[in-house]
């Protein structure tokens, strides 16, 4: 009986007494770097490349005039900037008639195969034909020769693969095309023995490199009537020299006011007429890393003749369910008899607005898809490049663009990653990159891992807060930034355009000034709001702006940036205050200098009351590829030490013909590289040593 009562005493007293609560979870801990990084133009492809693959490095990617999406940008190769010729039947054909008929544009755009549907503002390019651009400067089809030169001296080649070069096409030596000779255009290399599935699947045809660029553009003064060298027969069969061009120009146009050349006073006509690959005329640029089928064996590319593409394996862009919607179950599986007319019953067809997860038509292999193992040629039993690997296969050159892929490489990111990184693109609605149209499909495959709202803004007028309705203004420097969502995507540009809007570049690659000054201050004043935490230190000296450089140990050469330290940096009450810090990368032909100026902006409304901008250091790198000596010497600045510009001098030359694109680069061999990348990465760490920069935290709130 006792030993009953003890029990239940025992019991009693054990559901009495007070139960112990686990201790509250402790707060959410974020990564912080109090780093952004950001750029315009080739600065905004190298900003998305660098920080989208190593998001530790930063807190946010900003990408003003867009990061090249990789998927986006095979699709505009293999159907517009490498396409637009007609089919290999009826290029025989013509051959068969007439071989002189492959030089004729009248024959070759009559025969030529119909581009695909575009998206809404997507440039038409095709290879003979080039859209350019007046913003920012006259971009013609030689600068796109220029670019996609250190664009593929920076990645490797897209189209083409070869062991003994990331550059050169197979059976080109890479010095010729480092310093092409005289006769570069005059003597080609014929190379034997490239086949290609669509253009020479029996191997027939050599492969030949060639020249091109932007001749002269001539019209007729009382007519405006452009001079058409074509005209005379004889022309198609035997281009004119340059040399005898001015002359045809002024027989042409004889009755008609005589010739006059197109020149930056006829902005409008340029818009219209550059572009275009004359045929009648000889080309004067070494197209360094392309080749073309040389079908009629007359050792130039003649109009007609199509440019090699083995970029990668043939597939079907299905999406991941391996079957396209005529043969989906709408179970997410594939049935073995089609449905006429179906529309996506797996829901997987990717769209930019509505699906963008969805692997149907985005341009991209991925595991699932049905693809050609016969190599990069496409062609089987000719032992290329992948063949019979049991792998789906690209080139170098596209295997690294997406490597460095922005959508990619947020889609790879831990959820941690994604939480902590915020992500703004921009650009115009006529990009003549489509760098806008890139930027927007950066965004959405953001959007696509977001529970919160991401921002999408058509026009300046959309911004809320920002834009005046009575004056019609625009205005960036405001406390509206602290209600925008963290993620951010703007489009800018009328549409449709009137002339005078082509002309000032509005919506184009830079903009209008208004336009560009604009940008700038929406980029500044989103990094501002990255750190809403942070207290803002007093100010009352100025900022200060130096250009500077470092010892590179990554690039083997003093490298140049400038720094643009903040109001207040120098006040004695501040010797302990550090600041976050932005990197913007500049575009491509530009210097850092030219965007020191930019960081004045920021200065002013630092110093505003009624604004409080918060005070940060800007870094801008320098993206001009280095300066390198027949002796072995490197130069990565504009100036020297004692800050005169250098121009290189006696026996030095770049490396490239402008820009680096801030990623390692391939270069012409594969000794040839320079860690460009890496030594983002460096001039970190000598910022945070040099500067009183934030030390990266975990903090409950940023």
């Amino acid at each position: 009986m006792s030993r009953r009562l003890g029990l239940v005493f025992f019991v009693v007293v054990l559901t009495r007494c007070p139960q112990v609560e686990p201790p509250p979870p402790g707060p959410t801990l974020l990564k912080t770097t109090y780093r952004a990084l950001t750029g315009i133009s080739m600065g905004a492809i190298g900003a998305s490349a660098l920080g989208l693959s190593q998001p530790d490095k930063v807190d946010a990617v900003a990408s003003l005039g867009g990061p090249i999406d990789a998927a986006f940008f095979q699709h505009t190769l293999d159907e517009l900037l490498i396409a637009g010729f007609c089919s290999r039947e009826a290029l025989e054909q013509q051959l068969a008639i007439d071989p002189t008929g492959l030089n004729d544009p009248a024959l070759m755009r009559a025969c030529k195969q119909p581009q695909p549907t575009l998206m809404q503002w997507e440039r038409p390019n095709e290879f003979n034909r080039f859209y350019t651009t007046l913003s920012g400067s006259n971009f013609n089809r030689s600068q796109y020769v220029r670019l996609m030169t250190d664009l593929l001296l920076a990645y490797g080649n897209f189209v083409t693969e070869n062991p003994a070069s990331h550059f050169a096409p197979p059976g080109v030596e890479p010095e010729r095309l480092r310093r092409p000779p005289p006769n570069f255009c005059s003597e080609p290399t014929r190379v034997k023995g490239v086949y290609n599935a669509e253009y020479n699947p029996a191997g027939i045809y050599d492969a030949i490199t060639f020249c091109d660029g932007e001749p002269p553009l001539y019209f007729c003064t009382t007519t405006r009537e452009v001079v058409d060298f074509c005209s005379d027969v004889a022309n198609i069969a035997n281009p004119l020299p340059p040399s005898r061009e001015r002359a045809f120009a002024n027989q042409y146009c004889q009755s008609k006011g005589g010739a006059t050349l197109a020149d930056d006073k006829e902005p409008l006509f340029l818009l219209d007429h550059q572009g275009y690959r004359d045929p009648c005329r000889l080309a004067t640029v070494p197209q360094g890393p392309l080749l073309a089928f040389d079908y009629n064996a007359n050792g130039r590319r003649d109009y007609g003749e199509p440019v090699v593409n083995n970029g990668h394996e043939r597939f079907d862009d299905v999406g991941v369910d391996g079957c396209s919607d005529a043969y989906e179950d709408s179970k997410g599986g594939c049935t073995s008899t089609a449905t006429a007319g179906a529309i996506d019953p797996n829901h997987d067809n990717y769209e930019v607005d509505t699906n963008a997860s969805g692997t149907e038509r985005d341009w991209a292999w991925e595991h699932g898809e049905p693809y050609r193992d016969f190599g990069l040629d496409g062609v089987a039993s000719t032992k290329d490049f992948g063949e019979g690997n049991g792998a789906f296969d690209m080139t170098g050159g596209m295997a690294s663009l997406f490597a460095y892929d922005g959508r990619s490489n947020f889609r790879k990111m831990s959820a941690e990653a994604r939480a902590r990184i915020a992500v703004y693109g921009d650009g115009g609605i006529r990009d003549v990159f489509n760098f806008g149209l890139m930027a927007k499909h950066l965004i959405a495959g953001v959007k696509a891992f977001r529970d919160t709202a991401v921002g999408y803004y058509r026009d300046f007028s959309e911004l809320p807060g920002m834009y005046d309705t009575r004056t019609k203004t625009f205005n960036a420097w405001n406390k509206a930034w602290s209600r925008m969502p963290r993620d951010l995507m703007f489009l800018y540009g009328s549409d449709p355009p009137s002339d005078k809007n082509r002309i000032d570049g509005e919506g184009d690659h830079v903009g209008t000034p208004q336009e560009a000054l604009n940008r700038f201050a929406m980029v500044f004043n989103w990094t501002a709001q990255l750190w809403p935490s942070l207290p803002k230190p007093p100010v009352t000296s100025p900022g200060a702006k130096t250009i500077t450089w470092f010892d590179s140990a990554k690039l083997k050469a003093k490298w140049e940036y400038v720094v643009a330290l903040p109001p207040g940096y120098d006040d004695a009450a501040n010797a302990d205050v550090r600041y976050p810090v932005v990197y913007m990368l500049h575009g491509y032909g530009m210097a850092p200098a030219e965007l020191m100026q930019t960081a004045v902006l920021t200065d002013i409304y630092v110093l505003d009351p009624a604004v409080q901008f918060r005070p940060m250091i800007f870094v801008f790198p320098n993206g001009r590829c280095c300066w390198v000596n027949e002796d072995g010497r490197r130069d990565c600045r504009e100036h020297d030490d004692a800050g005169g510009e250098l121009s290189g001098g006696l026996g030095w030359s770049r490396e490239c013909n402008s820009g680096t694109f801030w990623i390692n680069r391939k270069g012409y061999t594969p000794s040839d590289a320079t860690l460009y990348g890496d030594a983002m990465f460096e001039l970190f760490e000598h910022v945070d040593a040099k500067f009183r920069t934030m030390r990266p935290a975990e903090v409950e709130a940023r």
